[in-house]
């Protein structure tokens, strides 16, 4: 395996199985990849639907649960991390939707050295409600991509290439939902600081520690962007993360070591591990 696909999920089983639907199709990368939905407790059919997933797809599937205690995104996406096996990871979140050739763009942009990173474009609800799986199977997403929203996409991804030429630190900014970094690199820093609950910042404070240790963003966005379907903010989310917990303990951590102490491997949580979910069911070889 080349690339481990890290999707996020909680309670959004209709939005996995349009994001499934979308990896499933994806051009190009047969044989190379790996797929582990990492959930944040959901209680609905999620888990239904990974393990009938898991029996039709051409690629190992394999799914990570923990009891919900909170939005914890920093540990879904660690926990994920850690069941997987490939070199490289790529993060995502089952609420998006990938185009046809996102991997076979991000194999052919990894580098060491480099983290690669993007953004999403995002859907209204009316938009997202039609898009069905056939839809994705067809490969007709493209056509309900406003044209508004590719501009904004292309204009921030000339940014991003501004930044990059001029080094500007933490800039371009990596986004959690197309973050695409070398596994020992991930490993060096600890993966994400699960001190971050809620909605915000694990990501930033995630491109903080991997640039201290040396590491530069590359932004995808000119070639690839996932397309985020519509769903209601989660109840964490505040604009700009203004007044919230996980702002002040950013801040908080303005001398932030490179490897963070709550994170991929807790020395006194040796035990405190993802739990898969029937890996017989949900496993399947490659």
């Amino acid at each position: 395996m080349d690339i481990a696909v890290i999707v996020s999920t909680y309670q959004r089983p209709e939005h996995l199985r349009r994001c499934l639907a979308s990896i499933e199709v994806q051009a190009g990368v047969a044989g190379r990849f790996e797929v582990v939905v990492t959930d944040d407790g959901s209680q609905d059919e999620t888990l239904r639907l990974i393990a009938t997933t898991a029996r039709r797809v051409d690629f190992p599937l394999t799914f990570t649960t923990h009891a919900h205690a909170g939005f914890r995104l920093a540990r879904c996406r660690n926990e994920g991390a850690a069941a997987s096996t490939a070199p490289y990871l790529l993060f995502t979140d089952g609420d998006c939707i990938l185009p046809r050739d996102h991997l076979r763009h991000h194999l052919a942009l990894r580098r060491r050295g480099r983290v690669v990173g993007g953004d999403c474009i995002r859907l209204d609800a009316a938009t997202s409600a039609r898009i069905d799986v056939d839809v994705i199977h067809g490969g007709d997403v493209a056509r309900f991509v406003p044209r508004a929203e590719a501009w904004r996409l292309r204009l921030k991804g000339l940014r991003a290439k501004a930044y990059e030429w001029g080094r500007v630190p933490m800039r371009p900014r990596l986004s959690g939902n197309n973050i695409a970094v070398w596994r020992d690199d991930f490993e060096q820093v600890n993966g994400f600081d699960e001190g971050f609950v809620g909605w915000g910042l694990e990501d930033r404070d995630l491109q903080c520690r991997l640039e201290r240790l040396g590491l530069r963003v590359t932004s995808i966005l000119l070639a690839t962007a996932p397309i985020h379907l519509w769903h209601p903010a989660p109840a964490s989310f505040v604009r700009n993360n203004a007044g919230t917990p996980n702002l002040a303990y950013f801040h908080a951590l303005r001398q932030r070591p490179t490897f963070c102490v709550d994170g991929l491997v807790k020395p006194w949580e040796r035990d405190a591990q993802a739990t898969p979910v029937d890996a017989g069911t949900t496993r399947k070889a490659a």
